[in-house]
């Protein structure tokens, strides 16, 4: 099967790219920048760069594909992109274009909760509108909501080891984080099996803010250090910020939209985030 993997460089993509071609595929793997796929070399391997919130930039890349899976979002915002441009335009664009070359299958990832955020979360807003033009698409889909990558918070790791971790509000919502290697192999069995269907994926345990928490500093020998901030100050500072900084805005609507809610799905992956941040941190010399 010829497979165009959208937003490549990312974890998620790379995880992709590498279960698609140890099944014996052709990958095409479009990203903004060559150097995203560095280190990354195969004879079914081929790399397209394109920018997705230009359209012309897209025409052809689609071309002899049968499936096409779009990761393309942005997770932290950075000069004058926004997750209209990118998350739901971007996207957008993606889709007419493998509507144009016949692309028998779409899939894409968005996070839990995107159904019951989107009205207040500019990424689920964005997220949750391409969903809908995705379903409306004579193209088959396949959407996946999955809980938070373990990747991510990783970097809660970095800052457990300089000082105190954060959570908004008492740090009992639960989410259902998973191995980006988990995600990849589940969503390559939806795309082979499912067609016009939401999957709900997650890791094999529900987690909340204070176990994570709890756990990063438990793998560093440190008493854990966990400040909560609460939820009516965050809302209150977010409000006032918003005509200032749009970015930070939508930033901490996400974190207090995930801190505030249940955004569990059904446990099927089988890697630990304990293990996983275990064997990534940095052994004694």
């Amino acid at each position: 099967m010829n497979i165009l993997i959208a937003g490549a460089g990312g974890a998620l993509g790379k995880a992709l790219v590498n279960r698609y071609l140890e099944q014996g595929d052709s990958v095409s793997a479009l990203v903004l920048r060559d150097a995203e796929m560095e280190g990354i070399a195969h004879l079914r391997l081929r790399v397209v760069t394109a920018n997705v919130t230009r359209p012309e930039s897209l025409i052809g890349v689609c071309d002899r594909h049968e499936q096409v899976i779009s990761c393309i979002g942005i997770t932290r915002l950075k000069g004058n992109v926004t997750h209209e441009a990118v998350d739901f335009k971007g996207n957008l664009n993606l889709l007419r274009e493998a509507e144009r070359a016949g692309v028998r299958k779409f899939g894409f990832i968005s996070p839990a909760g995107t159904d019951i955020g989107y009205r207040h979360v500019p990424l689920l807003a964005a997220k949750f509108r391409f969903e809908q033009a995705l379903r409306q698409s004579a193209i088959e889909w396949v959407i996946f909501r999955s809980g938070g990558f373990f990747t991510d918070l990783a970097e809660m790791m970095k800052l457990a080891a300089k000082g105190p971790l954060f959570v908004i509000g008492n740090g009992s919502s639960r989410s259902t984080p998973i191995d980006v290697v988990d995600l990849a192999g589940l969503m390559t069995e939806g795309m082979r099996t499912q067609a016009n269907a939401v999957i709900e994926v997650g890791g094999p345990e529900h987690l909340s803010w204070l176990d994570v928490c709890r756990t990063c500093f438990e793998l560093q020998g440190k008493p854990p250090r966990i400040m909560r901030a609460p939820v009516w100050l965050c809302r209150t500072t977010l409000a006032l910020l918003r005509p200032f900084s749009f970015r930070h805005y939508a930033m901490g609507q996400l974190l207090v939209f995930m801190s505030t809610h249940d955004v569990c799905t059904p446990p099927r992956g089988k890697n630990h985030l304990r293990k996983f941040l275990r064997d990534i941190q940095p052994q004694p010399s």
